[in-house]
């Protein structure tokens, strides 16, 4: 038995960077270049795979019937998915759209469409050429509901990971010879050494290797390479994302090998159809917005984390404008990202990834001190120098879960112990007031994931349905020529 694997794609269809233009051997056509496929062959994806990218943007955007993702992956030969935490972000339309025009079978044991039109099985078994009975299983992660707008999940009951796949397992682990589950999530424990990472149940793969007697795990969301694991008896593996790879699984009696593959082909065959929606996508992209009065220069993140970020400040101009509320606080990808003066769409797409909306929720100094502090575990000091933390990197990496405040001065201290060392907040020279003031933030930071759960604790004062993204732009668009503001607004000392 042979298994092509991937996971959170997020809609890296084409051999192309969206950033650079140019092309990559990157993307589903690239991977599928390289699947072989025949009667003992199982091809699977697991979730975050329609959203991501600035064609998927467009295509949600733009067209309304039909979902070429899912021509991508009929094309490829994709045999079962599961669905991830960002397939939702588009919509009930669109998630069905997805899922009802896939020849694969789409197994998610834990979420159920209580009006039956989008129908994905708790599990599948399938016969192989060779005779063997193979069972299927998909779930993914219990913090859907956490992170996701509710009126994406109103037509959706959600119910408990763990206990979902169990009891799928169970039903159908006496009518197969090999059981598979596909996990859109990954581990709360380190693979090797067993060292608890979380204690919440966002990640449960380390859980159900040890507790459950599944024959291979395939894991997705963290986007943390793991080629090929035993764990508790299961095998395990999990990818990077964005199709930059694959993994390659054969499986012989009891013998299971693998290897994480990187596509090398940019050299693949795209429908006339897909190829117009792709032109339009690179048309859009490159339409020019305005211009800044100077160049963003694209900087390492302990860099951005010492010295401030101008891409962060801009933004947080962007919300306070929007919002009027006294402060605000945003995030940057994991990716660096840098500016020329002439700004188009595909950078303002490419620097600011996520499809999130804004929240403005009311804290006080207790709050932002508590926020800052999560900030400040950022650091770490080996061999008397900075450095970022594991509790950023580890297991997954988190460069997006370190925030940039605009609206007053902090500082950091970072010789003192972890929770002891934001030492000033200040506004206007003076020590912030211990009163109540209003904080503009991403919808997914104000649900406290993070590491910051006080926020969920928070009175909501208004929210906004805009697109963070559209907000930017539409903000370019107005002010066309734009003063970036390259002040610094934080301090990192290191007094010990």
């Amino acid at each position: 038995m042979k298994i092509y694997y991937t996971t959170d794609i997020h809609g890296q269809l084409f051999p192309i960077n969206y950033v650079t233009n140019m092309p990559e051997p990157i993307g589903v056509l690239s991977c599928g270049e390289e699947f072989e496929k025949d009667g003992n062959t199982i091809i699977i994806d697991a979730g975050d795979t329609i959203q991501g990218s600035p064609f998927t943007k467009y295509m949600w955007e733009h067209t309304d019937e039909g979902c070429i993702i899912s021509e991508v992956f009929n094309k490829v030969g994709y045999d079962f998915v599961t669905i991830g935490n960002h397939d939702f972000n588009h919509g009930y339309d669109a998630l069905k759209r997805y899922v009802n025009n896939l020849d694969a079978t789409c197994v998610v044991a834990n979420i159920k469409d209580i009006t039956g039109e989008i129908d994905c099985p708790d599990c599948a078994v399938i016969h192989l050429k060779n005779g063997t009975k193979v069972g299927i299983v998909g779930v993914v992660t219990d913090y859907v509901p956490i992170w996701e707008n509710p009126k994406h999940l109103k037509k959706f009951k959600i119910k408990d990971t763990f206990l979902s796949a169990k009891k799928a397992l169970e039903y159908i682990k006496d009518k197969c010879d090999f059981k598979i589950c596909i996990y859109h999530g990954g581990f709360e424990c380190d693979v090797k050494t067993g060292k608890i990472l979380s204690n919440t149940t966002e990640n449960v793969g380390y859980k159900i290797c040890k507790e459950l007697d599944f024959d291979i795990l395939l894991t997705g969301h963290q986007h943390m390479p793991i080629e090929g694991i035993n764990l508790f008896g299961t095998f395990a593996m999990q990818l990077k994302h964005n199709a930059t790879e694959y993994g390659y699984i054969e499986v012989h009696g009891d013998s299971i090998k693998s290897e994480i593959r990187k596509p090398k082909s940019i050299d693949v065959e795209v429908e006339p159809k897909w190829q117009t929606l792709q032109d339009k996508v690179s048309t859009w992209l490159d339409q020019p917005l305005g211009t800044f009065n100077k160049k963003i220069e694209a900087k390492d993140k302990l860099t951005l984390a010492l010295e401030g970020s101008i891409l962060a400040n801009f933004c947080n101009q962007v919300q306070l404008d929007f919002s009027k509320a006294d402060f605000s606080c945003t995030s940057l990808g994991n990716n660096s990202i840098g500016f020329d003066k002439e700004v188009t769409i595909r950078d303002i797409v490419s620097a600011y990834q996520f499809p999130n909306n804004l929240k403005v929720i009311e804290v006080n100094k207790d709050i932002l001190k508590q926020a800052l502090e999560r900030i400040a575990e950022y650091y770490e000091i080996v061999d008397g120098q900075i450095q970022i933390s594991d509790r950023f990197l580890i297991p997954k990496v988190e460069h997006y879960n370190f925030d940039f405040f605009l609206g007053f001065e902090y500082v950091f201290d970072v010789s003192r112990p972890i929770g002891e060392r934001v030492i000033e907040i200040n506004k206007d020279g003076k020590a912030l007031e211990d009163r109540k003031y209003s904080l503009v933030l991403s919808d997914y930071r104000a649900t406290g994931t993070g590491g910051y759960p006080f926020y969920a604790q928070c009175k909501l004062i208004k929210e906004y349905s805009v697109d963070t993204q559209e907000l930017i732009i539409e903000y370019i668009k107005d002010h066309k020529h734009i003063k970036v503001d390259s002040t610094k607004y934080f301090t990192v000392l290191k007094k010990g």
